[in-house]
């Protein structure tokens, strides 16, 4: 009988997760950073005072609650990266990483404008929650039948829940939840 020693050598080349071509800034990230450097500037021209210098903290304070590492934000960075005044591949790149953290920082007003965000004011959210609220007072005193009744009361709490922010939302639903069985 005989025996055969074998080992087994298979290194694994480590490879990036992208590859270059990835990495690489494309051309609607050029006309994305325009948008959003257009969005900034009217940002700027709403704020009084030194805009540049009160923009430039509220992003660097949304890109460190995002988490962000790896590149410095101040009104000159920021500015520069913005203007990319020699169409920089680098500072495309920056502004494409940052830009979740403007548009966070940003008034929604400008930001859905400028096709950054998507959402609704506090005056469209209040506006809402009356009017569903309205659609359930209508349809109990019609005296619709129970399951336009339930749609209009279930889209009215909808609405009102919208009024919260997302953290708040469940404490509240746990004590409706626990006072829900006095009130039947």
């Amino acid at each position: 009988m005989q025996s055969i020693t074998a080992s087994q050598h298979s290194q694994r080349k480590a490879i990036p997760l992208k590859t270059q071509n990835q990495n690489a800034p494309r051309r609607r990230d050029s006309i994305r950073r325009r948008a959003i450097h257009d969005a900034v500037r009217e940002w700027e021209t709403s704020i009084p005072g030194q805009a540049q210098e009160k923009i430039a903290l509220l992003v660097a304070e949304q890109w460190r609650v995002l988490g962000g590492r790896g590149i410095t934000v101040n009104k000159q960075n920021l500015f520069r990266y913005l203007k990319n005044e020699n169409n920089t591949d680098k500072y495309t790149g920056y502004v494409m990483q940052l830009s979740a953290a403007i548009a966070e920082a940003m008034p929604i007003e400008i930001a859905r404008k400028h096709g950054l965000k998507q959402g609704m004011t506090e005056s469209e959210l209040v506006a809402s929650a009356v009017k569903e609220c309205g659609e359930a007072h209508q349809a109990k005193l019609l005296g619709a039948p129970l399951q336009k009744l339930e749609k209009e009361i279930r889209e009215a709490a909808i609405a009102l829940f919208n009024l919260l922010p997302a953290d708040a939302a469940g404490p509240l639903l746990a004590s409706i939840g626990a006072v829900a069985p006095q009130c039947f």
